[in-house]
């Protein structure tokens, strides 16, 4: 009766929660990792996540977890903003373009997160697919531009992924180099 739909709307309440405090985690680890770099204290994250040490832990047992978890979410990131322009403009080195442009904007404030977390992280599952679905979409935008004659033949996705990286590592100071 009433109690088992109560029960199920509580759980999916809980289950709203969850995922609202894993964005928040993974927002707040992000800026984080941004700005102290790989090294900042979990307790710092949550803190600035606005939820309990225990929150944390459960969604991420380890940092290196949570290292993990924000690395796959920027790849999708990345993977959304391909699939966005490829959507939004007309094939060609324009897009490409357009793509290299926010794509370093979405890595800039992350270099030196991502120069540590690559050296560091578990490559699992969730990151490989991550990887994968990233490069697919960015082999199709190239694809696109070579048919339509803008791009040479022998320039792949991965090649944009790293002219990206490149991009903003010349942000990086001289020290890091």
């Amino acid at each position: 009766g009433r109690d088992g739909m109560s029960a199920e709307l509580a759980e999916r309440h809980r289950r709203g929660d969850a995922r609202r405090n894993r964005r928040l985690l993974l927002e707040a680890a992000a800026a984080a990792f941004a700005q102290g770099g790989i090294d900042v204290p979990t307790g710092e994250i949550a803190r600035r996540a606005g939820v309990a040490k225990g929150t944390l832990f459960r969604h991420f047992p380890a940092k290196r977890d949570l290292v993990t978890a924000v690395l796959v979410d920027r790849l999708l990131q990345l993977r959304a903003l391909t699939a966005e322009i490829a959507a939004a403009r007309p094939p060609g080195l324009r897009a490409i373009a357009e793509l290299m442009s926010r794509g370093a904007e979405v890595l800039a404030a992350d270099r030196s997160f991502f120069d540590a977390a690559m050296r560091d992280v578990i490559v699992d599952e969730r990151l490989r697919q991550a990887k994968r679905e990233l490069e697919t979409a960015l082999d199709e935008l190239v694809a696109a531009a070579q048919r339509c004659g803008e791009v040479r033949g022998d320039v792949a996705g991965i090649d944009v992924a790293m002219l990206m990286m490149a991009a903003t590592n010349t942000c990086a100071p001289a020290h890091q180099l």
